[in-house]
């Protein structure tokens, strides 16, 4: 099982129960072939450096991607690579970019000069922020996956695909005359504050896996996100889920069947919004066949895309039952 989780946001006791539910369920049953995370992993909550040191340390392949906000805080840090509309007070104050600050040097010290504050950070954190990827490539049971912090375009891919390294990212924007918030760490779909923006396409015969925009703030999301502020499947045309509900091997869950087929999706948003105080959610892509099929073609070979989601929510952090929750997505081939 591959687990992809996006928008931390500091939030480290919600990363933990996500993490530690994630091991105690499926450790023992099935391998955790790897652990995506697509960027923001600081600001808004009290423990970013922590979160990076907890990540880090995690025993399992990991696969690191850059997301707004880290670039927020190497723009801060690097005057010579700053974006034409990036402001300091923009990242210390609209995105709370100083509880980062003081989750790394405390309270003492603290200032707005970046040259004194880089002198109190470990290098090993620059050279993580400095070194995360923009879009990863993968193809998990014969379905190709792209993944990246935001949602991205067609030209996006071949321009950022290789793309490691902050310097790089930066240098690239100037030479093709790109603009910053049309990146795959920046790139918004339809929502309430970016009210011009369009709607994305499918990239070739990808899925892309991204988070970014917190489905709750979206002007167009379904009644099944509304409802159960879970991961928006993004899909040309409205779609609904049959909730189905089960007891199942990692606890009772809905299961939400959907009407659409893998390959008319262009996107999965998987933000569920913990920095604006709803859940942090994982989702499981299986990595090898599953054992119960809900659609079986005529040859009786399977027909089915299962997703797995397990969630944390923070909007219920003192009901012991509804803290952590799960979902089964069960969409056709």
């Amino acid at each position: 099982m591959i687990f992809v989780i996006s928008d931390i946001h500091g939030m480290l006791d919600s990363l933990k129960n996500l993490i530690w539910e994630i091991e105690d369920k499926f450790k023992n049953n099935e391998d955790i072939d790897e652990l995506i995370f697509l960027g923001d992993y600081i600001d808004y909550g009290p423990n970013s450096k922590e979160v990076i040191d907890y990540i880090t340390e995690l025993p399992y392949k990991k696969t690191f991607l850059a997301g707004n906000h880290e670039d927020l805080l190497l723009q801060f840090f690097h005057k010579d690579l700053r974006d034409a509309t990036f402001s300091k007070n923009y990242w210390l104050y609209d995105n709370e970019g100083c509880r980062t600050l003081r989750s790394f040097i405390g309270v003492q010290g603290y200032s707005t000069e970046p040259e004194k504050l880089a002198e109190k950070i470990d290098r090993k954190y620059f050279d993580f922020f400095e070194n995360l990827l923009y879009i990863y490539e993968k193809e998990i049971n014969g379905q190709k996956y792209l993944f990246s912090h935001a949602h991205i375009d067609e030209y996006m891919l071949d321009t950022f695909l290789t793309l490691k390294q902050y310097d790089k990212f930066h240098k690239c924007l100037r030479e093709n005359d790109l603009y910053l918030y049309t990146t795959p760490i920046w790139a918004r779909k339809d929502c309430s504050f970016h009210e011009l923006d369009e709607e994305f396409e499918k990239v070739r015969d990808y899925v892309v896996i991204h988070g970014h925009t917190p489905v709750a703030t979206m002007d167009k999301t379904p009644e099944y996100v509304r409802k159960y502020k879970v991961p928006y499947i993004e899909v040309n045309r409205t779609i609904e889920a049959k909730e189905i509900k089960a007891a199942e091997y990692i606890g009772e869950k809905s299961i939400l069947e959907f009407d659409v087929k893998i390959d008319e999706i262009y996107g999965i948003n998987i933000d569920t919004g913990i920095s604006i105080g709803h859940g942090l959610s994982a989702l499981g892509i299986e990595t090898r066949s599953s054992s119960k099929n809900y659609w079986r073609s005529e040859n009786g070979t399977d027909n089915h895309v299962e997703y797995t989601i397990i969630q944390a929510r923070s909007d219920q952090i003192n009901k012991r039952r509804g803290y952590m929750r799960y979902y089964k997505y069960i969409l056709r081939k």
